[in-house]
């Protein structure tokens, strides 16, 4: 596979796989976050600004592509904030799910005080968004890890998750493909 056709797969399967899961280490849960005021979004994002590169001009972006009166019965603030999450960065920078995710899945806490105000707004806007009916979702993992969590245990995720339903697009090359 050439370097360009390999990057862009790389790119479009970071959603759908966590390429290993080495840290199986404990960390605490977040609850700091919810003593932060409900921000609008510019501000809320603010503290990222020297985390993410070209932050603001991104939240610029959600706010305009959200409607003033989004019809999923959010804030325009937090349902750009979903927006924002879902954005792809310029190719060369990663995106703010990346990082977040990633500084998610740290044994260090004190790295997740600057998605703090984020962090409250982007969850505030999913606790008001409806459950769907109890279903099987996928994730990718580039490992096995069936010894580690046996069928019908419960599992935390220390990151947001991007999930399907049907098997198969993860069994497509793009995404788990053959090492």
């Amino acid at each position: 596979m050439n370097k360009d056709i390999e990057l862009r797969v790389q790119h479009r399967s970071s959603r759908l796989i966590i390429p290993d899961v080495e840290d199986s280490k404990e960390v605490g849960p977040i609850i700091d976050y919810a003593d932060e005021p409900l921000l609008p979004l510019v501000d809320a994002c603010r503290p990222l600004v020297p985390i993410i590169f070209n932050i603001l001009a991104y939240v610029s972006s959600a706010l305009q592509s959200t409607p003033d009166t989004p019809s999923d019965g959010l804030t325009r603030d937090e349902s750009a904030s979903i927006f924002l999450y879902t954005m792809e960065w310029e190719d060369e920078h990663r995106s703010l799910y990346s990082i977040l995710n990633e500084t998610l899945r740290t044994a260090d806490r004190e790295q997740l005080q600057p998605w703090y105000k984020y962090l409250k707004l982007l969850l505030t806007a999913l606790v008001k968004i409806p459950c769907a009916p109890q279903m099987t979702v996928w994730r990718g993992i580039k490992k096995g890890l069936h010894l580690e969590f046996p069928r019908g245990t419960s599992i935390v995720w220390w990151s947001f998750s991007s999930c399907t339903t049907t098997l198969p697009v993860l069994e497509n090359d793009l995404y788990l493909g053959y090492e």
